[in-house]
């Protein structure tokens, strides 16, 4: 039988970045939760004693969670706020108030999520996805999920599992029923402005439980919609800022259809318009790291950057004639090289990061390429999500993706990760 936990006690301070509301949380200052519903029955039965009324919901067996209905853009005293059947102490000694128990299930005192057990060793290290409107944020980020949990997590000896109950309903509901069972494209995100539901990130940890160093790492799949990134004004507006320059890594999207360079001169049946500058929005996202972080123009940012060009499969087809050729990737491509399986292939990788990057500074800019270098870590990679284009909105070829975990086996494997864990 396992040994009982008690209640971890705080000697130094150690601060750790909720995944959620992107806080950063003295873990002395935590709240906690209660697992006997009876605590809430008792707790409820009080505050009618006490006439007391801020906690009270029209369930008699559950207590409004006043945090977390902020967080999800809910009024607390309003007719649907977020309940819980579970007590929860707003105060960080690890006992219940109520059955005087130790109680195990921590909470971020600002947004009332899960903080996991392994937080003050590990920390949290959150990696975020940016990218244009129309860029493929959605299905990279669902097809990424199904392989990260079903090829990338047996092949590294790892496990993923989502952090709430909220990221499977959300991930299944909203995901891949659609894409997986249904095969249909997904529907575009709303904006922050129009849905709060989108402001909630889909949560995994993954663990690495094998060897002589046990490693867990917290993923925040924050799907923002591409409109709330359009300028440095917005972002801040909408509290992007904040995870953007709290991240332990990005991943910046760019489709290559969105590129008038190569827009102009490929060959495809409904070829969308081309997009806006991705330079700008690239620019954009680094001024709000420098500015949140307190960095001056010649310092290097810290936090490591994947430029990720997506839908990579439209650009590995035959030319049609020479200015065709002239934006696709050949059969000598680096991305034709399988990398090796199990382990982190240093050398495939910079040599598709090397053809990716002199791609993009004759396909975007000069300008764009030393934006990046602006990142001490930084590296290139091209993927697809679908693997082929759908014929409307519909998946007629099914779903082949291709190389979508690089950037994460890349994010997984830099410095400044190794530095943070040391």
């Amino acid at each position: 039988m396992a040994k009982r936990q008690e209640p971890q006690t705080q000697t130094t301070t150690a601060i750790y970045t909720c995944p959620f509301c992107f806080s950063s949380v003295d873990l002395k200052d935590i709240h906690y939760q209660c697992t006997n519903p009876a605590c809430t029955k008792m707790f409820l039965r009080e505050l009618d004693e006490k006439g007391g009324r801020k906690y009270k919901s029209k369930n008699i067996e559950e207590e409004i969670d006043i945090e977390n209905s902020i967080f999800l853009g809910k009024d607390p005293a309003g007719p649907s706020p977020v309940t819980t059947k579970y007590h929860i102490m707003r105060h960080s000694s690890g006992t219940c108030d109520i059955c005087k128990k130790p109680v195990y299930k921590r909470l971020c005192p600002s947004c009332h999520n899960p903080i996991p057990q392994g937080a003050e060793e590990e920390g949290s290290n959150v990696f975020v996805l940016l990218g244009p409107k129309g860029v493929g944020k959605s299905h990279y980020i669902a097809v990424l999920i199904n392989q990260l949990r079903n090829s990338f997590s047996p092949e590294f000896g790892a496990t993923m599992s989502p952090a709430t109950d909220r990221t499977t309903l959300k991930y299944r509901d909203m995901y891949y029923k659609r894409l997986y069972e249904e095969g249909r494209k997904l529907a575009p995100t709303q904006s922050f402005e129009e849905s709060r539901e989108s402001r909630e990130p889909m949560i995994y940890y993954l663990r690495f439980l094998e060897g002589d160093s046990p490693r867990v790492y917290t993923l925040a799949f924050f799907d923002t919609a591409g409109e709330d990134l359009d300028s440095t004004g917005k972002m801040m507006g909408l509290n992007l800022n904040s995870f953007i320059s709290r991240a332990s890594g990005i991943v910046f999207l760019v489709d290559p259809l969105q590129i008038p360079y190569i827009n102009t001169r490929i060959r495809m049946d409904n070829k969308p318009p081309a997009g806006g500058n991705v330079a700008n929005m690239l620019s954009d996202i680094t001024n709000i790291i420098r500015t949140n972080n307190a960095l001056k123009m010649k310092d290097q940012i810290q936090i490591p950057l994947a430029v990720v060009l997506t839908k990579a499969d439209v650009l590995m087809k035959a030319p049609e004639n020479d200015e065709e050729s002239s934006i696709l990737f050949g059969m000598n491509s680096s991305l034709y090289i399988e990398r090796e399986k199990g382990k982190y292939d240093r050398t495939n990788f910079e040599q598709i990061s090397a053809e990716i990057e002199e791609y993009m500074r004759r396909a975007v800019s000069k300008g764009f390429v030393q934006t990046v270098k602006e990142f001490k870590e930084h590296s290139y990679f091209a993927v697809s999500a679908l693997g082929s284009n759908p014929t409307g909105s519909v998946l007629s070829r099914g779903i082949s993706p291709m190389r979508v975990e690089d950037p994460f086996i890349w994010l997984l494997n830099c410095e400044s990760l190794e530095e943070r864990r040391r």
